[in-house]
């Protein structure tokens, strides 16, 4: 996905400043933004391969192995906590790993780098969990950045509170705070609390967004926020957030401040929320729904991994998890890194609480669909070709947003093989 320096890389890079760094200057030299230059000398965030090589070739310097490493996110890892699922309410995303090597998309990311050209854009993204819709997001944001000079803001609702996620006051304070400190901006919220007492909280945000941030910038700016479904848990923040989202996107058409902003949505698909077409972002602007891979993509993405691959390999492969690309990137990179494992090996156990899938990605639905005996019964059901309900139910919907199933020529199917083994294995009578 994701690069970072190394020692070696980073004390290459050291020699070049011996006066210390100039982001501004540095990034102006390599054709990058500033913010994009932090991250790379600082090492707290990852870029892309390509970015690094833009930024070594600007320092006359050879990229080299032994210069960059890929980029972990600890607390990403770590965080595998299992959401709730709540009857009334759509299940949010599961998050632990998130993909970590890019496969390019060519007629996704052209539409996607174009929407974000215009003024009025509402760009909305829409998969189901780990199906690379934020690598998407990172990499046309880093073009953005390097070719248009866009400023970029990627927000990800991972990263918030709950207290954040409950209380819309609370929520838009982090939203600004938020967008101003990752633009490098003051964080100006002191008059928060009276302004909102006289001009109510929507209005003090949307000012603040004018005079705070628009103002204080000269480049468009692409704001970004990720996993929205997780605000999905609350109509009340859902509703007024998106109205005041499409209320933005109308001062565009008449405020040239505005038209400075463009906005990018990413959510799983068939959440269901309650608001009037009039006040939601969702019936205007730009659509991408984002597919599987398919196997040309599956077999460059063994490419990048170094794997000389076959088409009957990548078929077998594709036969068990299809072209989810979490579980295609799992595979290539266990074989890379146990030398004792093999295709063979993973596909005999992949279904098992031995395989490599088990404890990166099944146990956490395992968990979800023993606790909320109604979802595993509905899945049960469609695993065994038997669901004869209504297919826009709640709990459709639900295993839809977790990715579990997909619809497919007017019917719900499991999404791959290898949930139809493992669950029908495991989950039992329910």
């Amino acid at each position: 996905m994701v690069y970072v320096l190394t020692e070696v890389g980073k004390e290459k890079v050291k020699q070049n400043f011996p006066q210390g760094y100039n982001f501004t200057e540095i990034g102006e030299k390599a054709g990058l933004h500033r913010t994009t230059v932090s991250k790379i000398i600082d090492r707290k965030q990852g870029v892309h391969k390509t970015t690094l090589e833009r930024f070594f070739s600007s320092l006359d310097l050879d990229l080299e192995e032994t210069d960059y490493e890929a980029f972990q996110n600890d607390e990403n890892i770590a965080n595998n906590n299992i959401l709730e699922y709540r009857p009334n309410q759509n299940v949010a995303h599961l998050q632990n790993y998130e993909i970590q090597k890019y496969v390019e998309r060519p007629l996704i990311e052209q539409k996607v780098y174009k929407s974000l050209l215009f003024t009025d854009c509402i760009l909305r993204i829409k998969a189901p969990k780990k199906m690379g819709k934020t690598i998407l997001i990172d990499w046309v944001l880093e073009e953005l950045e390097a070719k248009e000079k866009y400023r970029a803001v990627s927000i990800s609702f991972w990263e918030a509170d709950n207290s954040h996620l409950s209380e819309f006051n609370n929520f838009l304070r982090w939203l600004c705070a938020n967008v101003s400190s990752q633009l490098e901006l003051p964080v100006e919220l002191d008059d928060w609390d009276n302004l909102t007492k006289n001009f109510g909280e929507k209005t003090t945000c949307t000012n603040y967004f004018e005079k705070y941030v628009l103002q204080k910038i000269e480049q468009p700016l692409v704001l970004c926020l990720d996993n929205l479904e997780l605000l999905f848990l609350n109509d009340n923040i859902c509703q007024e957030l998106l109205g005041m989202l499409r209320s933005w996107n109308d001062k565009s058409s008449r405020n040239s401040l505005w038209q400075k902003l463009r906005l990018v949505l990413s959510y799983a698909p068939n959440t269901d929320i309650k608001i009037n077409p009039n006040l939601s972002p969702f019936n205007i602007g730009t659509m991408i729904e984002l597919p599987e891979f398919n196997p040309e993509q599956v077999q460059e993405f063994a490419e990048i991994y170094k794997l000389n691959w076959d088409e009957f390999q990548v078929r077998e492969l594709m036969n068990m998890v299809g072209g989810h690309a979490y579980l295609v990137e799992l595979t290539f990179r266990s074989l890379k890194t146990c030398n004792d494992i093999t295709l063979e090996k993973i596909l005999e156990t992949a279904p098992t609480k031995d395989g490599i899938y088990h404890s990166s990605h099944l146990q956490e639905y395992l968990a979800i669909l023993k606790q909320h005996s109604d979802l595993a019964k509905v899945f049960l059901s469609i695993i065994k070709g038997e669901y004869l309900g209504n297919m826009e139910s709640h709990a459709i919907k639900t295993l839809m947003n977790l990715g579990l199933v997909k619809y497919q020529d007017g019917k719900v199917l499991v999404r791959c093989e290898l949930y139809r083994l493992y669950f029908e294995n495991y989950l039992g009578d329910v």
